[in-house]
């Protein structure tokens, strides 16, 4: 477990402020392994309380808001050009409150502990090879047996799966009137019949990593499921991905930040003052977007109410990276700033499909809205 604070008094401090004066204490931790996840920064991120900061106090946190989540995971973006770090720090906050929240003593005592002293990493599991995450698609079954289920099938892109020692895992526990009833269910890496399957052709988001999974007959105990069975789509999934859609923004700010930064240092005449200008304009309107979104999520504790930032602070993150490829793609840079124009690229397509989706749902409700009014 996190042992008391040793930044001074970081419930005076900002979290983003506290985290600055931590890599300023820590620099050396900025040097990541390659190949490999940073577990000696997360575990000393845990001995300072900087771990998991959303969660309550009694369990190593700060009960901090999601806006001063955001406004910490910007300067670990913008500090260490690194996306990818960004990410799992935020999703690893959200999947251990997930952890703390569950019914079962079991999960509680074996898997809570690792995850809150940095030294394990859980992992949510919803993408299939072939159907993404559209719940019509996924075909992960999990059967009642005895006193647990059977889970059998296939998933994908499970990000930090590499690194992870406990998967949240969706899988159809039921099928009625043709729609599918999909059960969370904790299965820790150890389980019988669970096999990593390693991804190729995706090198992005440093230091995170991604997999996929093979579940052959794996049993799990019904004390391992996570929350109401059956309505882990509705329950987990979405609100997960919406959460993540509004604690990235400021992030991604914190990258395009980084990336400027980057430029000036590598060569300060690649960009003139116009469009030197043009970038750090839309760096400070995904930022604000950002921290609107997070402050409105404080508020209502709903994702979907600040869905306007998200898509617009997305376009917007879309049309830097474009730019940013446009100016430069005579340029030979350095392998860094690629690196890190990539990540912000791969952020973006990945999220793309989505934001399309939000825009689409966006005009239905304001064309019902307008007819109702009329």
């Amino acid at each position: 477990m996190p042992t008391e604070q040793s930044i001074g008094s970081t419930d005076e401090l900002s979290l983003a402020i506290a985290l600055n004066h931590f890599l300023d204490k820590e620099p050396e931790l900025l040097s990541l392994p390659e190949n490999s996840f940073p577990t000696e920064l997360w575990q000393k991120l845990a001995v300072e309380n900087l771990l998991t900061p959303l969660l309550p106090a009694n369990l190593g946190g700060q009960n901090r808001n999601y806006t001063e989540i955001t406004q910490a995971a910007k300067v670990l973006t913008h500090r260490t050009g690194l996306p990818g770090l960004s990410m799992a720090w935020v999703m690893q906050q959200l999947l251990t409150r997930m952890i703390a929240s569950c019914k079962s003593d079991a999960i509680r005592k074996n898997h809570l502990p690792k995850l809150l002293s940095g030294e394990a990493l859980c992992s949510l599991s919803i993408s299939e090879p072939g159907a993404g995450a559209h719940p019509k698609r996924l075909s992960t079954r999990a059967d009642r047996n005895g006193d647990g289920y059977i889970l059998n099938g296939e998933k994908t892109y499970v990000t930090n799966g590499p690194y992870a020692e406990l998967f949240i895992i969706l899988a159809i526990t039921a099928v009625e009137n043709g729609r599918k009833a999909f059960t969370a269910f904790i299965v820790p890496k150890d389980t019988t019949g669970l096999i990593i399957k390693p991804m190729k052709g995706f090198d992005a988001l440093a230091p995170s990593s991604h997999c996929g999974l093979i579940l052959d007959d794996c049993y799990i105990p019904e004390s391992y499921i996570l929350g109401e069975k059956g309505d882990a789509f509705n329950s987990i999934s979405k609100p997960f991905r919406e959460l993540e859609d509004v604690l990235m923004l400021s992030p991604l700010s914190g990258a395009m930040q980084s990336l400027i930064d980057m430029l000036i240092a590598f060569d300060n005449t690649l960009l003139s003052q116009e469009n030197l200008g043009r970038l750090i304009a839309m760096v400070d309107a995904v930022s604000a977007l950002g921290m609107q979104a997070s402050a409105q999520l404080d508020k209502t504790n709903r994702p979907l109410d600040p869905v306007s930032f998200i898509i617009v602070g997305r376009l917007l993150v879309e049309q830097f990276n474009d730019k940013i490829k446009e100016l430069l793609a005579e340029q030979v840079l350095n392998s860094t700033i690629k690196r890190l124009s990539n990540d912000i690229d791969v952020l973006v397509n990945i999220a793309k499909t989505a934001n399309t989706a939000k825009q689409i749902s966006l005009a239905e409700r304001y064309l019902t809205n307008h007819k109702n009014n009329n």
